[in-house]
């Protein structure tokens, strides 16, 4: 009786197409990940003030010069974590070296094996999870989630495509989208600095397992390619909706009913014929309009309170990405409070799990767990430190 409850609520709702279908009301166009937060960031610490390039980009868009210049005089993560800051810089450096084309792309092996898009889907999952994926899902690759130009070049180093690339992914018809869990402990203490090797880990192993699955695809015998950490090629959030792992939030991230915000992704795009998920409807859409936890405990005001509204043809709760960001450079961490705080991501335990199936439902009630939620967690406090990490150091 308690394996076939325990079952029923790992359900998903499959959908014939995703939510964020219905709030389409005009064209979609490609992002250009040159105009990204984190690729013009690049500009400052690859290219430099005098370069031609970083004098191009902003004789172009000047609207963003201002807010470039004072957030990339103080971004420093991690800058909290004294002597442990390593832990941090160690994960992110070895995903920085699993990040040239060598190890995201190559070309396939001369001779494809014929497995049923059953059957590889199947292998196909079944491997990433045992490289680590806590959620792994395939679904189509809708054109417009690649960006239109790559940037992040890490200062036209070689392996990398030359900064303002286009980016041509028509061959590429699937993707297999991997979410791997941060951990819940450490992120209850955002925004302060063990927060970053929660997001570290998670981007650290996301990406591990994309390489690992990407290269298995093209032994395979066709073409794949992995997006993760700083070598993307595609929008991935918009992807996992796509793959079936969750739904777009008011908090502008994926929502998934395992784990709720606290997942880091990584994507494989592949010409390899698969057989696809469909993508699920576990009522975020619904919960979110009646939620405001994270809009309520963002200590920046970046997630907003209103409705959702048109951003690139797109009805959509829209994330101020330079509130955000800004925020990054003054506690010198990703925050996260907006993850920790969402009454979704929870311990991993059967009482959650049977909240998380009931939230899942439209209705008044989803209106009510959210204030039984803040009536049990109350507004998102700081967590302690764990024992192997040091206080900051003006303590």
């Amino acid at each position: 009786m308690t394996n076939f409850i325990s079952n029923f609520l790992k359900v998903p709702k499959r959908i014939g197409e995703p939510t964020y279908q219905r709030d389409i009301i005009g064209s979609i166009e490609k992002w250009d990940e040159r105009d990204i937060v984190f690729a013009r960031t690049d500009l400052f610490e690859y290219f430099r003030e005098d370069s031609h390039t970083f004098k191009e980009y902003y004789q172009q868009h000047p609207e963003y010069l201002e807010y470039d210049k004072k957030v990339n005089r103080r971004n420093d993560l991690g800058k909290s974590g004294g002597i442990d800051k390593p832990m941090f810089e160690a994960q992110f450096e070895i995903a920085d070296k699993i990040s040239p084309e060598s190890f995201v792309d190559g070309e396939p092996a001369n001779e494809q094996m014929v497995i049923s898009p059953e059957r590889v889907s199947e292998k196909v999952k079944a491997f990433a999870r045992f490289l680590g994926a806590d959620l792994v899902g395939i679904g189509p690759l809708r054109q417009e989630w690649v960006y239109s130009h790559s940037a992040r070049s890490h200062g036209e180093s070689d392996n990398f495509v030359p900064r303002g690339t286009t980016n041509d992914f028509q061959h590429h018809t699937n993707a297999i989208a991997v979410a791997v869990r941060q951990d819940y402990d450490l992120i209850q203490s955002a925004p302060d600095f063990p927060v970053l090797l929660a997001t570290a880990k998670g981007y650290a192993l996301s990406a591990w397992i994309s390489v690992q699955l990407a290269e298995y695809i093209r032994m395979l015998g066709y073409s794949a390619r992995a997006s993760h950490f700083h070598n993307y090629r595609v929008l991935t959030v918009p992807v996992a909706v796509d793959c079936g792992l969750g739904e777009l939030s008011r908090a502008g991230f994926l929502l998934t009913k395992e784990f709720g915000l606290a997942v880091r992704l990584a994507i494989v795009t592949t010409d390899l014929p698969m057989q696809i998920d469909q993508p699920i409807d576990i009522g975020v859409q619904s919960f979110c309009e009646s939620c405001k936890i994270c809009a309520q405990d963002c200590p920046i005001g970046a997630i907003p309170m209103g409705e959702k509204v048109v951003s690139n043809g797109v009805l959509k709760w829209k994330l101020d990405e330079q509130k955000c960001y800004r925020y990054w450079g003054a506690v010198g961490t990703d925050c996260a409070i907006c993850m920790a705080s969402c009454p979704w991501t929870k311990p991993k335990n059967w009482f959650h799990s049977s909240i998380s199936w009931l939230a899942s439902f439209k209705g008044p009630h989803q209106r009510y767990l959210t204030h039984a939620d803040r009536l049990m967690y109350g507004n998102h406090k700081t967590a302690p430190r764990p024992a192997f990490i040091d206080p900051p150091p003006n303590k």
